[in-house]
């Protein structure tokens, strides 16, 4: 193993750089991880332009998957290992914690936000934020976070099995919500969407009906149809106007990150006759464990959801390839980078 590795290091809002950097050395509790893919998503933009909080200089990166490499004495039995990450490092101790929310911990932190993250050859992180991945590929591995986002909002949504879905937005965590929904046993997924393409994938993953757009939802869907809204757009507008899209007794759940401050009206005579539910949805909560086994049970083709993979010395293409029309997941192979320099 080198000395140093290639990472990509965010130095401060708008500006990174990919470098070389000293491996890091595992501490009391930790284990080296050398990453073989790594997932790139809009929050690595929002923390790139300073619209979610992180500390810089950082390493970013949220998804990843990789094999253990070092370990301190006590964990040496861990080297070999190959383990998917959870990026949430709670305190255990405050109200949130005790109540069983540690994704929403007062003194939370993050792999790739207060942490360096998965954009490198190498990270150490706690041996408790690891989770044995079996058979899957790395690539399919490093999409555990992702898909442990998806479980939070299932579990909080609570929902009868069959129930009726509509997904707002045919992009990666659309895909990523259609399948996890079968874990509900939800079967019947409509898709809305402005981009045909986009439609025409989501069948692929899911979908039992898409709806293509052409100026709002509801003018192309009946009112009171759904069970369940999913809005992966994060477009305020997109949110007012499902609303009416929900059957008596219906659950949106604003999933996509409207910008902060965004505002919805809402006739709380509606909410209280047709006891409409609007349920929060943040992060990962613990969700790793079932999202593996909802990767390595799918009949999904989840190969397919990625689609373009970079090297690290790629970091500028690669974070310009996030959300691009023709893409769904875009991944990290730092393995690339492993040559000497």
């Amino acid at each position: 193993m080198t000395e140093t590795m290639t990472a990509v290091v965010y130095t401060g809002i708008d500006t990174f750089e990919v470098t070389r950097l000293p491996i890091p050395t595992p501490g009391p509790g930790e284990l080296l991880v050398r990453v073989e893919a790594a997932g790139l998503c809009h929050t690595d933009l929002d923390i790139l332009a300073g619209r979610y909080a992180a500390e810089f200089p950082r390493i970013p990166g949220h998804e990843f998957a990789g094999t253990v490499v070092d370990a301190e004495p006590e964990l040496i039995g861990h080297i070999g290992t190959r383990v998917a990450i959870d990026p949430l490092i709670s305190c255990h101790q405050c109200r949130s914690c005790l109540r069983g929310h540690p994704n929403l911990c007062t003194q939370g932190q993050a792999y790739g936000a207060e942490r360096d993250g998965g954009f490198a050859e190498y990270v150490v992180v706690r041996s408790a934020n690891t989770h044995h991945i079996g058979r899957l590929s790395m690539p399919v591995a490093a999409l555990a976070e992702p898909f442990a986002c998806a479980v939070n909002a299932f579990e909080r949504a609570r929902l009868a099995p069959g129930a009726t879905t509509l997904i707002i937005g045919a992009g990666p965590m659309g895909m990523i919500l259609s399948i996890a929904a079968r874990g509900w046993d939800i079967h019947d997924v409509t898709f809305a969407d402005r981009i045909p393409e986009r439609l025409e994938r989501a069948r692929s993953f899911g979908a039992t009906d898409t709806v293509l757009v052409k100026d709002t939802v509801s003018e192309e869907l009946p009112p009171a149809a759904f069970d369940l809204v999913i809005d992966a757009t994060g477009r305020p507008s997109v949110l007012q106007d499902a609303v009416q899209l929900l059957a008596d007794g219906g659950t949106l759940i604003p999933f996509g990150v409207c910008p902060p401050g965004s505002q919805l009206t809402l006739d709380p005579f509606e909410v209280y006759r047709r006891q409409l539910r609007i349920i929060g949805s943040f992060s990962l909560n613990r969700g790793i464990p079932e999202a593996l086994q909802i990767l390595q049970r799918t009949r999904f083709p989840i190969e397919e959801m990625i689609t373009t993979r970079f090297t690290l010395r790629d970091g500028a293409e690669a974070l310009t390839a996030i959300g691009g029309p023709n893409s769904i997941k875009v991944q990290f192979d730092p393995t690339f980078d492993s040559a000497p320099q």
